[in-house]
Protein backbone atom coordinates (compact mmCIF):
# COMPACT_ATOMS: atom_id res chain seq x y z
CA UNK A 1 0.00 0.00 0.00
CA UNK A 2 3.13 2.28 1.05
CA UNK A 3 4.46 1.63 -2.12
CA UNK A 4 1.10 2.16 -4.40
CA UNK A 5 1.35 5.89 -2.62
CA UNK A 6 4.98 6.71 -3.30
CA UNK A 7 4.33 5.62 -7.28
CA UNK A 8 0.86 7.45 -7.21
CA UNK A 9 2.71 10.58 -5.94
CA UNK A 10 5.74 10.29 -8.37
CA UNK A 11 3.38 10.14 -11.07
CA UNK A 12 1.47 13.27 -10.17
CA UNK A 13 4.55 15.04 -8.89
CA UNK A 14 6.01 14.39 -12.37
CA UNK A 15 3.60 15.12 -14.04
CA UNK A 16 2.35 18.36 -12.57
CA UNK A 17 6.40 19.49 -13.08
CA UNK A 18 6.51 18.50 -16.82
CA UNK A 19 3.18 19.79 -17.65
CA UNK A 20 4.03 23.35 -15.44
CA UNK A 21 7.66 23.73 -16.91
CA UNK A 22 5.84 23.57 -20.73
CA UNK A 23 3.35 26.12 -19.99
CA UNK A 24 5.86 28.60 -18.41
CA UNK A 25 8.44 27.77 -21.43
CA UNK A 26 5.77 28.39 -24.02
CA UNK A 27 4.11 31.32 -22.44
CA UNK A 28 7.29 33.10 -21.86
CA UNK A 29 8.66 32.14 -25.40
CA UNK A 30 8.76 35.74 -26.30
CA UNK A 31 12.28 35.98 -23.98
CA UNK A 32 14.14 33.44 -25.50
CA UNK A 33 16.80 34.24 -27.70
CA UNK A 34 15.33 37.89 -27.74
CA UNK A 35 17.72 40.67 -29.24
CA UNK A 36 17.05 44.23 -28.70
CA UNK A 37 18.33 47.90 -29.83
CA UNK A 38 17.18 50.28 -27.34
CA UNK A 39 13.52 50.14 -27.72
CA UNK A 40 13.46 47.57 -30.02
CA UNK A 41 13.05 43.46 -29.72
CA UNK A 42 13.62 41.19 -32.66
CA UNK A 43 13.84 37.25 -32.28
CA UNK A 44 16.09 36.30 -35.12
CA UNK A 45 15.63 32.62 -34.80
CA UNK A 46 11.89 32.50 -34.39
CA UNK A 47 11.43 30.32 -37.67
CA UNK A 48 13.58 28.00 -39.80
CA UNK A 49 15.29 24.83 -39.01
CA UNK A 50 16.82 25.89 -36.15
CA UNK A 51 14.05 27.61 -34.87
CA UNK A 52 13.63 26.87 -30.47
CA UNK A 53 10.42 24.37 -30.43
CA UNK A 54 8.66 26.23 -27.57
CA UNK A 55 8.93 29.83 -30.07
CA UNK A 56 7.05 27.77 -32.53
CA UNK A 57 4.63 26.49 -30.03
CA UNK A 58 4.24 30.59 -29.49
CA UNK A 59 3.45 31.33 -32.43
CA UNK A 60 1.41 28.74 -33.71
CA UNK A 61 -0.53 29.41 -30.17
CA UNK A 62 -0.78 33.03 -31.20
CA UNK A 63 -1.32 32.11 -34.94
CA UNK A 64 1.20 34.45 -35.73
CA UNK A 65 3.54 33.71 -38.62
CA UNK A 66 7.33 35.06 -38.41
CA UNK A 67 9.50 35.70 -41.32
CA UNK A 68 11.44 32.83 -43.12
CA UNK A 69 15.24 32.56 -42.63
CA UNK A 70 16.51 34.73 -44.80
CA UNK A 71 13.37 36.85 -45.23
CA UNK A 72 13.55 39.29 -43.58
CA UNK A 73 13.59 40.31 -39.46
CA UNK A 74 10.77 41.97 -37.75
CA UNK A 75 11.85 44.61 -34.61
CA UNK A 76 8.88 45.36 -32.42
CA UNK A 77 8.57 48.75 -29.89
CA UNK A 78 6.24 48.94 -27.04
CA UNK A 79 8.48 51.34 -25.42
CA UNK A 80 10.10 54.98 -26.18
CA UNK A 81 13.64 55.42 -26.46
CA UNK A 82 13.17 56.13 -22.21
CA UNK A 83 11.56 52.86 -21.53
CA UNK A 84 7.90 54.30 -21.07
CA UNK A 85 5.49 52.50 -22.86
CA UNK A 86 3.89 53.98 -26.02
CA UNK A 87 0.81 55.77 -25.01
CA UNK A 88 -1.95 56.54 -27.71
CA UNK A 89 -2.81 59.75 -26.59
CA UNK A 90 0.77 61.26 -26.53
CA UNK A 91 2.84 62.28 -29.83
CA UNK A 92 5.99 60.56 -30.57
CA UNK A 93 8.79 61.36 -32.78
CA UNK A 94 10.14 58.20 -35.05
CA UNK A 95 13.71 59.53 -36.97
CA UNK A 96 16.37 57.91 -38.29
CA UNK A 97 18.58 56.98 -41.73
CA UNK A 98 18.31 54.36 -44.00
CA UNK A 99 18.51 51.16 -42.60
CA UNK A 100 20.84 47.87 -43.85
CA UNK A 101 18.15 46.41 -45.87
CA UNK A 102 16.34 46.93 -49.44
CA UNK A 103 13.09 47.86 -48.04
CA UNK A 104 11.77 48.47 -44.66
CA UNK A 105 8.67 49.01 -43.81
CA UNK A 106 6.95 51.03 -40.32
CA UNK A 107 3.46 50.21 -39.03
CA UNK A 108 1.59 51.18 -35.76
CA UNK A 109 -0.92 48.54 -34.86
CA UNK A 110 -2.32 47.71 -31.48
CA UNK A 111 -1.21 45.54 -28.71
CA UNK A 112 -3.31 43.32 -29.69
CA UNK A 113 -2.05 43.34 -33.35
CA UNK A 114 -4.77 44.99 -34.98
CA UNK A 115 -4.91 48.06 -37.34
CA UNK A 116 -5.73 51.39 -35.77
CA UNK A 117 -8.94 52.94 -36.73
CA UNK A 118 -7.70 56.44 -38.63
CA UNK A 119 -9.42 59.24 -40.94
CA UNK A 120 -6.25 59.10 -43.29
CA UNK A 121 -6.30 55.06 -43.80
CA UNK A 122 -2.66 55.45 -43.57
CA UNK A 123 -1.18 52.37 -41.31
CA UNK A 124 2.73 52.76 -42.28
CA UNK A 125 5.35 53.86 -44.77
CA UNK A 126 7.76 52.06 -46.39
CA UNK A 127 11.31 53.50 -47.47
CA UNK A 128 10.35 54.17 -50.99
CA UNK A 129 7.04 56.68 -50.00
CA UNK A 130 8.61 58.63 -47.15
CA UNK A 131 9.26 62.12 -47.51
CA UNK A 132 12.80 62.85 -46.34
CA UNK A 133 14.61 65.14 -44.27
CA UNK A 134 17.10 65.37 -46.75
CA UNK A 135 19.52 62.75 -48.03
CA UNK A 136 18.44 59.67 -46.05
CA UNK A 137 16.94 60.64 -42.99
CA UNK A 138 13.72 60.58 -42.32
CA UNK A 139 10.85 61.28 -39.52
CA UNK A 140 7.90 59.63 -38.97
CA UNK A 141 5.22 61.17 -36.20
CA UNK A 142 2.74 59.57 -34.46
CA UNK A 143 -0.29 61.09 -32.78
CA UNK A 144 -4.04 61.59 -32.14
CA UNK A 145 -4.34 64.72 -34.12
CA UNK A 146 -3.88 64.82 -37.78
CA UNK A 147 -0.71 66.50 -38.72
CA UNK A 148 1.00 66.50 -42.11
CA UNK A 149 3.55 64.95 -43.70
CA UNK A 150 4.76 61.46 -42.27
CA UNK A 151 2.09 61.59 -39.61
CA UNK A 152 0.45 57.94 -38.21
CA UNK A 153 -2.45 58.00 -35.80
CA UNK A 154 -2.63 55.80 -32.58
CA UNK A 155 -6.15 56.18 -31.02
CA UNK A 156 -5.68 58.62 -27.37
CA UNK A 157 -7.74 55.25 -25.93
CA UNK A 158 -5.19 52.67 -25.87
CA UNK A 159 -1.43 51.80 -25.93
CA UNK A 160 0.21 51.01 -29.26
CA UNK A 161 3.14 48.86 -30.78
CA UNK A 162 5.21 50.10 -33.95
CA UNK A 163 7.00 47.23 -36.09
CA UNK A 164 9.44 47.85 -38.57
CA UNK A 165 10.23 45.18 -40.52
CA UNK A 166 13.49 44.84 -42.95
CA UNK A 167 13.48 42.88 -45.80
CA UNK A 168 16.20 40.93 -47.69
CA UNK A 169 18.27 42.24 -45.02
CA UNK A 170 22.10 40.90 -44.13
CA UNK A 171 21.22 40.85 -40.30
CA UNK A 172 19.38 37.62 -41.15
CA UNK A 173 22.67 36.12 -42.25
CA UNK A 174 23.77 36.32 -38.86
CA UNK A 175 25.57 39.24 -38.74
CA UNK A 176 25.79 43.22 -38.23
CA UNK A 177 23.27 43.39 -34.96
CA UNK A 178 26.32 45.25 -33.31
CA UNK A 179 26.95 47.96 -35.66
CA UNK A 180 22.56 48.52 -37.07
CA UNK A 181 20.86 51.79 -35.75
CA UNK A 182 17.73 51.62 -35.61
CA UNK A 183 15.02 54.24 -35.75
CA UNK A 184 15.15 56.45 -32.82
CA UNK A 185 11.71 56.97 -30.59
CA UNK A 186 11.48 59.84 -28.97
CA UNK A 187 8.20 61.38 -26.73
CA UNK A 188 7.33 64.99 -27.33
CA UNK A 189 4.14 65.76 -25.89
CA UNK A 190 0.71 64.23 -24.78
CA UNK A 191 -2.57 65.80 -24.52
Amino acid sequence: MLLLRDIILFIVIAAGLGIGSAYVAVNNADRLELFEVGPWRAWPNASGPNANPYSKADHARKGALPFGSGEGLAFVAITDDNGTPLDGACQYRVHGTDLPTRLWTLSLITLNGKLVDNPSARYGFHSRNIARLGGSGYEIVTGPEAMGGNWLSSEVSSSFKLVLRLYETPLTSGGGFGEVRLPEIEWVSCE
